[in-house]
């Protein structure tokens, strides 16, 4: 059991990539913690076992981030029911081999889509006065890939160092209205994401030998994202976090 609390009562968070892995266990833990989630992903059952976890906190909402249309009316429902955000977390993402020698420009293309954009986008979105209370915190995964890249992952390392980038250009924008944005760079997590990439040819004994703490679980990394949306991390902003267990020491 953890011996550090968070209070989020009275508070609301949107997190995308919630059915599974990261996201979901930020959304159980954000629920548990008091807050009111709206908790968006792609698989309808997924979603319903992650409400069963807090059935009064969790809010579903079937949804493709890339899609922003379906993402502002998820957003718009949720906020005329419970009330303006408090921030969120951009945890959805996907990650695909495109070597240069056999690159495929669609699947880059969507790989930046869902991965950069549309955590820009769901950042546009709970810093409108429109959705977001005044002094929101919001928190996007990027990866350590962004700064110790892997052959073969162009599109996903161009996409996790492009929110690192923007992110520190954004915290100055939004900053006037009390908004913070940071960025988190898990290592090697056991997720189903990364339970796919051990079958793609992903170097397993150099990810053991790096990660000098050995792999993590999704609530090794969740804690960072719930400190980061807390005020006690009020001074914190347009920043990248490693959470890795030693992998970039």
């Amino acid at each position: 059991m953890s011996k550090v609390a968070f209070d989020f009562a009275g508070e609301r968070y949107v997190v995308t990539g919630a059915s599974s892995g990261m996201g979901r266990q930020v959304a159980v833990e954000l629920a548990e913690a008091g807050a009111e989630v709206l908790a968006i992903g792609r698989n309808r059952e997924r979603l319903a076992e992650v409400q069963n976890h807090a059935a009064r906190s969790i809010f579903p909402a079937v949804c493709d981030v890339c899609h922003r249309e379906e993402l502002e009316a998820s957003i718009a429902s949720f906020v005329a029911l419970h009330g303006k955000l408090s921030g969120c977390v951009h945890a959805a993402g996907i990650v695909e081999y495109t070597p240069l020698q056999s690159f495929d420009s669609v699947l880059a293309h969507q790989i930046m889509e869902t991965n950069f954009w549309a955590g820009m986008e769901l950042l546009r979105l709970v810093t409108k006065m429109k959705y977001g209370i005044r002094g929101t915190s919001s928190v996007l995964f990027s990866s350590v890939s962004s700064k110790a890249p892997v052959a073969g992952e162009m599109a996903y390392v161009a996409a996790k160092e492009a929110m690192n980038a923007a992110l520190r250009a954004v915290s100055k924008e939004i900053c006037r209205k009390g908004h913070r944005v940071n960025s988190i760079l898990p290592g090697w997590v056991e997720t189903p994401m990364t339970d796919a990439a051990k079958s793609d040819g992903t170097n397993m004994n150099l990810m053991t030998a790096r990660t000098l703490l050995g792999f993590g679980k999704p609530e090794d990394v969740s804690g960072m994202v719930l400190f980061l949306l807390s005020s006690r991390a009020r001074w914190i902003t347009g920043t990248s976090i490693p959470v890795d267990g030693g992998y970039l020491a």
